[in-house]
């Protein structure tokens, strides 16, 4: 997502599939705190932060394309 004029936005988006991700440096917590930091350097603003702890995020539906297509 491009910056502009400082005016960028984000929802961050983080998901775990398999507890072998989750156990070994990438679970939801760690994810959402990298955003986080990321998010903060590129002085982008979170509008939404979303976390799917499954496959939900494999479709074009369920929670994060819902709260995408609230913003």
């Amino acid at each position: 997502m491009p910056n502009i004029n400082g005016s960028g936005r984000a929802i961050l988006y983080a998901r775990v599939s398999t507890d072998e991700q989750a156990n070994f440096g990438y679970s939801l917590a760690q994810q959402i705190e990298a955003l986080r930091a990321h998010a903060a350097r590129e002085g982008l603003g979170i509008l939404e932060e979303v976390r799917t702890p499954d496959r939900a995020g494999r479709a074009l539906s369920g929670p994060v394309w819902t709260a995408c297509g609230t913003w």
